[in-house]
């Protein structure tokens, strides 16, 4: 029978915004996965990360060794930590705890992020409803990157448009653009569990079959299962590293005036993805950026 007191560490870990990326890779390469981030909406400045560890299998030296592994990561980003607390907790649902301070979050002029097990408040009964429930650690929107994506579509809808999501995540993007109009969404992740939480959401809005499609895999399966009209808008809220290493394929996807969308980029990488893009044949249509995050928009320009 297990013990149900104090059979968990909670490690809660304030921080910057720009900083939930590199954390969620950090905490993936560790191999943790019992962690969210929290964000207020009230906030815009910092989120917080809490990590569930089994208590009988972290020593204090192991304990000291992951903060401090938070820490210099941060200092990177040249950002300081305040310091973080460790709490000994009952044995719990910890997938389910975090839930409790999350509430609806409008972003744009017509999208709302709703929990899935919160009511529509009366106030935003206009708005474009996303009811999303993203797992353990998958995007709810908080993210300066992820909400630069979503102001885009929500600027200029893609009504009729055919979309390959890549890196979907908890399929937020997906989800918002067929809200927006879009046709049909191809949505792809190379996380089993970033495709179990789209199909989750997926189901909690109630999209015909055929609408949002999702594969395990990157951007390979687009081209095996999209439609022979090709993709009219790509999008792509992912480190600029993976971008990087998917660029060159964009064209094999993308019809001739089509966009994409790359978001993910810190606002000091924006030149070098411009020079990459260039040479590939890809002309910059836009640039935005929202705290040291940047989004861009290509359009095909090839000889």
């Amino acid at each position: 029978m297990q013990n149900s007191q104090f059979s968990w560490l909670r490690l809660e870990q304030e921080f910057s915004f720009e900083l939930e990326d590199s954390f969620y890779w950090l905490l993936s390469n560790l191999e943790i996965h019992r962690f969210s981030f929290e964000h207020d909406p009230n906030n815009n400045c910092t989120k917080t990360l809490f990590i569930w560890l089994p208590l009988s299998e972290w020593s204090v030296r192991q304990q000291e060794a992951l903060a401090q592994s938070l820490i210099s990561l941060s200092k990177t980003f040249e950002l300081e930590l305040p310091p973080c607390k460790w709490i000994h907790v009952k044995d719990e649902d910890w997938s389910l705890s975090w839930k409790k301070n999350w509430k609806p979050d409008p972003i744009g002029k017509s999208i709302l992020i709703l929990p899935a097990w919160l009511d529509i408040p009366e106030k935003f009964l206009a708005r474009k409803i996303i009811r999303l429930d993203p797992g353990s650690a998958f995007g709810t929107g908080s993210h300066p990157s992820t909400r630069l994506c979503i102001e885009a579509l929500d600027k200029d809808p893609p009504v009729g448009q055919t979309i390959a999501d890549l890196g979907c995540g908890s399929g937020i993007l997906s989800i918002i653009a067929l809200k927006l109009g879009a046709k049909s969404t191809f949505s792809v992740d190379t996380d089993s569990l970033a495709i179990s939480a789209t199909k989750t959401n997926s189901d909690l809005n109630n999209f015909p079959e055929n609408k949002l499609n999702f594969f395990h895999g990157s951007i390979e399966e687009i081209e095996a299962n999209m439609p022979k009209e090709k993709i009219d808008l790509v999008l792509c809220n992912i480190l600029a590293p993976v971008i990087k290493l998917m660029g060159p394929s964009f064209e094999k996807i993308i019809g001739h005036k089509g966009k994409v969308i790359l978001s993910g980029l810190l606002v000091q990488q924006i030149k070098e993805l411009q020079e990459f893009f260039l040479q590939l044949g890809w002309q910059v249509l836009e640039i935005k950026t929202k705290e040291q995050w940047a989004l861009m928009v290509l359009t095909p320009n090839f000889s």
